[in-house]
């Protein structure tokens, strides 16, 4: 991964489960100092959990350091990082 390639328009929203490179926009309802912690303009590696849900409620967004679930809706998105495969 490279500095450049984060500086690229946004990519879509995840359609599967994995870890991805994300900027948080806003916090999701119920999220504790949820009005203190996003925007942020920096990337870092999110976890898309799938919920078994349907449409948007399908996948919530695991941010380190955070209780709550955020949805994908709350995040610019960058490219998937690819699964360590040692």
């Amino acid at each position: 991964m490279t500095a450049g390639s984060l500086s690229r328009p946004a990519h879509p929203m995840p359609d599967q489960k994995g870890h991805y490179w994300a900027k948080w926009r806003i916090a999701s309802d119920g999220t504790r100092d949820g009005d203190e912690l996003p925007p942020s303009n920096k990337w870092e590696i999110v976890q898309v959990n799938d919920n078994n849900g349907e449409e948007m409620m399908r996948f919530t967004v695991s941010v380190p350091g955070v209780e709550a679930a955020q949805w994908l809706d709350c995040f610019v998105w960058g490219p998937r990082v690819p699964e360590y495969r040692g």
